[in-house]
């Protein structure tokens, strides 16, 4: 259970009183220095330079601007004439075009330094989502996180912003001490009692927002989901075809009315805080008026360092009302690389190249062995795997057999190396798989699930992607492309080969789901990985192609280790060894003859199924499916 103060969302504990610590805040400002230097250094450079000179121009131009008010006096009493003025009235001049002007090229480059730090930290996070072990997808906290940290790329900057905001405030402040230096020395002590207000506001506001993000972060998933379902192209023909559009929609509307709610719950406070600050600002420097008019009325001050003390007062506030900007900007971007940085440290990322103490695993594969494997996905109650022991020889073509649910897709999970917490041991050539760099043998398994990805990218793309680093390789592409039986109809696409595929995008085709799927087997074949895994390779494909596939799936696969997942016990009869499971649990094993004499599940599945298809039952009862599926060849 959560300690008192704290809550769980999404499985991650968080603190809902979180807050900058003043002595979290220097290591915090190093690190989103760092970020932001190794992002775009140049860029940064360049802003502060031009922040730096406009913090100096504002510092002169009050220098100027006292000189040449003496001088206007002066002409006055005199009677003399403003030629003497005017050399200050046009250095005064450039010194505002040049504030204007910097303050423009800043704008422009703070834009492009914006853009190149968020795809830097978004990079990062690119790098754990690709490298965490697959159950950690399993869990909603996760996906929270992820959501936090595409807000938090921005955190980085914004403390450089507020870090520079204070840089540059604190400029503008010198410049305005420097002016009350020569003009009324006693307003100064007033200048620190308005730094009390304008912290405090914006620390305050800083901890509302980022609680209430975080707050928001699982229905803001939701939301989002629910937003591509009523958007996305292959959720339309259902959403359409059981009119839940109106349901769906109306649960985003709610979703969206609660988070405007809360929003504007938190907006009444922030402003609260917001106005309580400038008040007591505003009483500061209302104080700091006061003392000038008094002082200036005694004759303690003349009337055009007066003059001057009131616009230094007028440029104080402006630039305090900034730095409790960059303050806030401060306080909650603290908040977020705080998270940012957990992020990282709880799920590192490793450099390219093999683990560190990890072994290479042999190309040549010649055996797996599994042994007393147990698995439970992290947010189960029951284990998926339970206790299960096979092995697998080089060159042989094994096939898993049971019902939905009973734990085959979990199995050759496991077996192509993506998920690495489990009880048992799984061992690779006679090494256990834990002992051995897992990206690279992930790099000796291919393996085409049975919900695979259709990329909306070119034929050879989609087909390359099983093994990128050859991906220019047209011939071998080709190859594959034929060895799946896919070869014929991507020739007669409108580019052939380099056809854009999935209407999403302009000059995008649209493939059936039997061709889509000889483009997933393509993509196995390419892998030329030494080790195949195939989940229900033919689910989307006829009787006939399927009949042709396994048919030729010793000679397309010739020299490689197949493990096969199927429903269609015609596709697994030739196997040399079959895995029968149940409830996670391997019940029984055998060739197809062995299985059938026991008697047991196998043969009361096939027997089930060979019938249904005598019968003409199963696959709308055609013709050349019944004779395919006959008892005798099932």
């Amino acid at each position: 259970m959560a300690d008192e103060g704290e809550s769980t969302i999404g499985g991650v504990r968080c603190d809902p009183e979180a807050r900058v610590s003043l002595r979290r805040l220097p290591a915090l400002a190093r690190e989103g220095v760092r970020l932001v230097w190794a992002a775009a250094r140049r860029e940064l450079l360049l802003v502060l330079a031009l922040q730096a000179v406009s913090g100096v121009a504002v510092t002169v131009a009050l220098v100027v601007g006292r000189r040449g008010l003496d001088r206007v006096l002066a002409a006055v009493d005199q009677g003399a004439s403003l030629a003497s003025v005017a050399p200050w009235a046009l250095l005064l001049a450039a010194l505002v075009a040049v504030n204007l002007a910097v303050n423009a090229l800043q704008r422009e480059r703070q834009q492009l330094l914006g853009e190149l730090v968020v795809r830097y930290v978004e990079e990062q996070v690119l790098d754990v989502s690709t490298s965490v072990d697959l159950d950690v997808f399993d869990t909603s906290g996760f996906h929270d996180r992820v959501m936090r940290m595409k807000r938090a790329s921005h955190s980085p900057l914004d403390l450089v912003w507020g870090l520079t905001g204070l840089a540059q405030g604190a400029i503008g402040v010198v410049g305005v001490v420097v002016a009350f230096l020569a003009v009324a020395p006693l307003v100064i002590p007033l200048m620190a009692l308005v730094l009390l207000p304008v912290w405090l506001g914006a620390s305050r506001r800083s901890q509302l927002f980022y609680r209430y993000f975080w707050r928001m972060t699982p229905r803001d998933r939701e939301r989002s989901y629910l937003f591509f379902v009523l958007t996305g192209r292959h959720e339309a023909k259902e959403v359409r075809a059981f009119g839940s559009a109106a349901y769906l929609g109306g649960r985003h509307n709610r979703l969206y009315d609660e988070r405007l709610d809360e929003l504007r719950a938190v907006a009444r406070r922030s402003g609260a805080y917001a106005v309580l600050a400038a008040l007591g600002m505003g009483a500061v420097l209302a104080a700091m008026l006061l003392l000038v008019v008094w002082l200036t009325v005694r004759g303690d001050v003349r009337l055009a360092d007066a003059g001057v003390a009131v616009a230094g007062v007028g440029v104080l506030g402006g630039r305090l009302a900034s730095a409790g900007q960059s303050m806030g900007s401060l306080s909650e971007s603290a908040l977020y690389l705080e998270d940012y940085r957990t992020f990282l440290e709880e799920h590192p990322t490793r450099a390219d190249g093999p683990e560190p103490n990890r072994a290479s695993a042999a190309r040549g594969f010649r055996r797996l062995e599994v042994e007393g494997l147990t698995f439970t996905y992290p947010t189960a109650e029951s284990p998926a795997l339970v206790d299960v022991a096979l092995e697998i020889d080089a060159g042989e073509v094994v096939a898993l057999v049971g019902e939905n649910g009973s734990g085959k897709t979990t199995l050759a999970k496991l077996l192509a190396g993506l998920y690495t917490r489990y009880a048992g041991a799984i061992r690779w050539d006679g090494v256990d798989v834990t002992a051995l760099d897992a990206e690279e043998l992930r790099g000796h398994v291919a393996v085409i699930f049975q919900d695979f990805l259709r990329y909306c990218l070119s034929v050879r793309e989609n087909i390359g992607l099983g093994r990128w680093e050859a991906i220019e390789d047209q011939d071998a592409v080709e190859r594959a492309a034929t060895q799946a039986g896919a070869d014929e109809f991507l020739r007669r696409l409108s580019h052939g080969y380099d056809t854009w595929l999935g209407p999403e995008f302009d000059g995008g085709t649209e493939l059936s789901t039997g061709q889509w799927q000889r483009i997933a087997l393509a993509r196995a074949f390419f892998r030329d990985a030494p080790f195949v895994i195939l989940d229900e390779p033919t689910a989307a494909l006829d009787a006939k192609a399927e009949h042709e596939l396994f048919a030729r799936i010793r000679s397309l696969l010739a020299g490689r280790t197949v493990l096969l997942i199927s429903h269609r016990f015609s596709s697994v009869r030739s196997a040399d060894r079959i895995y029968v499971l149940h409830d996670g649990r391997i019940v029984e094993s055998g060739d197809h003859d062995r299985l059938l004499a026991l008697g047991g599940r196998y043969a009361e599945m096939f027997t089930l199924q060979a019938s249904a298809y005598r019968d003409g039952s199963l696959d709308g009862g055609s013709t050349n499916e019944t004779l395919t599926y006959r008892s005798d060849t099932c």
